[in-house]
């Protein structure tokens, strides 16, 4: 038997109208299969990603968390460093303090060492060896030192202002030596210093002005540098031979200074190591070395030597009784000192600013330069001019007392006479 495939006209119509309707019963039932399984699918992606929110949310808490407690140790961490960098910071504070200023503490050092008998004997060992002849080759080397620390190159142009350059030494010879002896009758009357006290405080004033801490704070400040070098280095080699002639003529015929025979002792303890030193500076490559490299090593070396001076003075002023102050009359010294400094450099401030022809600059170096008293050549210049004199003591403290007080007033203007300074800068420029 053979099968035939019916025709669409043989298919019955009512066979071909339930077909149809199946065929759309199917398709609705699938979409409705279809719309449920993609909801499912959509409410499914759903929930994974509010779970995979909630997991990165909770990791971020916990992220969080462990950023907040790293943080919280970091903090402690960074506390602790910043407690030991201010730790450190301060000592190296001090430390930087204590060197900038050692020869001030050396001082301190010597005068607590002189009121102990065992360092005072100590001392007296040390610094009695050679005699006489070690601390006259101490004075030469402090003055070979200096005579190669001066630069003469850059003092031309400074030595053609005549004006100022009278200005500053005036300031440094006449005016402070006329101003002691105004006053020293009324000091004296009065009680306030003793003879030997008040002798000493001229010879201070009679003294140069400084090699190094003039000059550094004049070029702080901004003042005339070239000046300010030219008369620091000429005023120190004409102390040389003027300082015991102002002094002899203060203390009179009866005093055991005489001038000539100190001069000429000066003049090979002192002068002829200072020019030495000025010549060498004439060989290449020794002024750039003393300059640079060689400038801290030899500023130490000539404190080095000024410490011994000054502690060798001391043991033997402790050891004789000559020379020393109780606490009263300490205070009257620096007291008279105080009113000395202020009348002396207020008057050399008030007298260059009369003079037109002065600038700012110019007033600066001539305050600093005409009102600081050397320590440097001071002290062997008053050794040299008093030998064997039981009143070397006294005639030294005023010098000693006075350097640190110079130091820091001066060092408290440098901000105010910059300002100065640069106001004439800005005038000019506007």
């Amino acid at each position: 038997m053979m099968l035939t495939r019916a025709s669409p006209a043989s298919i019955s119509p009512i066979a071909s109208a339930s077909s149809g309707r199946r065929r759309v019963i199917d398709r609705r039932i699938n979409g409705r299969v279809m719309r449920a399984f993609g909801t499912t699918s959509a409410a499914r992606r759903r929930r994974s990603e509010r779970s995979r929110v909630v997991v990165r949310y909770e990791r971020g808490l916990l992220t969080v968390r462990r950023a907040s407690s790293s943080r919280e140790d970091e903090d402690e961490d960074e506390e602790g460093e910043t407690t030991t960098t201010t730790t450190t910071i301060r000592a190296r504070s001090v430390m930087q303090t204590i060197g900038d200023n050692y020869f001030i503490f050396g001082i301190g050092a010597v005068l607590v060492a002189a009121q102990a008998p065992a360092l005072r004997d100590a001392m007296d060992a040390a610094l009695g060896v050679g005699g006489g002849g070690a601390e006259t080759y101490a004075i030469a080397a402090l003055f070979f030192i200096a005579g190669l620390g001066l630069p003469v190159d850059v003092l031309r142009d400074a030595a053609s202002d005549v004006r100022l350059n009278a200005f500053v030494h005036a300031f440094i010879f006449v005016f402070p030596t006329t101003l002691v002896v105004c006053a020293a009758p009324a000091l004296q009357s009065t009680g306030w210093l003793d003879q030997n006290t008040l002798n000493g405080l001229f010879v201070m004033a009679a003294l140069p002005t400084t090699v190094g801490s003039g000059v550094a704070f004049t070029q702080s400040a901004g003042g005339n540098f070239s000046a300010a070098l030219l008369n620091s280095m000429s005023s120190n080699l004409l102390g040389i031979f003027l300082t015991p002639f102002l002094i002899h003529s203060f203390l009179g015929a009866d005093s055991s200074v005489d001038p000539l025979a100190s001069s000429s002792k000066l003049l090979l303890e002192a002068f002829l190591p200072v020019v030495l030193g000025m010549s060498l500076r004439r060989i290449p490559g020794v002024a750039q070395a003393t300059s640079g490299a060689l400038k801290e090593p030899s500023k130490f070396l000539s404190d080095t030597i000024l410490l011994g001076i000054i502690a060798k003075t001391f043991v033997v002023a402790e050891k004789s009784e000559a020379g020393m102050l109780d606490l009263n009359a300490a205070l009257h010294l620096v007291s008279a000192l105080a009113v000395f400094m202020l009348i002396h450099k207020g008057t050399i401030f008030a007298s260059a600013m009369a003079i037109d022809k002065f600038s700012r600059s110019d007033r600066v170096a001539a305050l600093y330069m005409g009102s600081h008293k050397t320590l440097a050549f001071g002290l062997p210049l008053i050794r040299a001019t008093f030998e064997n004199d039981p009143n070397l003591t006294a005639y030294l403290l005023p010098l000693i007392v006075y350097h640190p007080m110079q130091i820091l007033v001066s060092s408290l203007l440098v901000p105010p006479l910059k300002a100065y300074v640069r106001g004439e800068t800005d005038e000019v420029s506007s």
